[in-house]
């Protein structure tokens, strides 16, 4: 699936092959889909978390994980990486969403530096507190 970028009022939206990302009031928002390979996380989507990290009105990311693999130790160095890169950034917030187990493994298994952190399996719940 080609990627598609689009700026609009509200904020931005991206998607690419099993992901989406949007911006809403300093949230960057992803959805990791169903299907989706580590490999494209780390070729397209990754370049697009850093575009939007490097804008100055990104406070706080929210993930919101569909998958339905299970994690690798592969993708616990992305998610670390990941966390790194945001703090570094200045994002002081990281929300993820997920189903009951794939929740329980990335509350004990990732290291998100300083960020505040919120795993749930409510996405409103996760957005409303990152943006507050």
């Amino acid at each position: 699936m080609p990627r598609a970028t689009e700026e609009t009022t509200m904020g931005t939206h991206d998607s690419g092959d099993g992901w989406t990302v949007e911006v809403d009031d300093g949230v960057m928002i992803w959805e990791f889909l169903p299907g989706m390979e580590l490999e494209t996380f780390g070729r397209e989507a990754y370049e697009t978390y850093e575009r939007l990290l490097d804008r100055d009105d990104i406070h706080s990311v929210v993930t919101v994980v569909k998958l339905d693999d299970p994690f690798s130790p592969d993708v616990f160095d992305v998610w670390e990486r990941s966390a790194t890169d945001a703090e570094a950034a200045g994002v002081k917030r990281w929300g993820v969403v997920a189903d009951g187990i794939k929740v329980i493994s990335l509350r004990g298994k990732i290291d998100t530096g300083g960020l505040e952190t919120l795993t749930t399996e409510d996405r409103t719940e996760a957005v409303e507190w990152a943006k507050s």
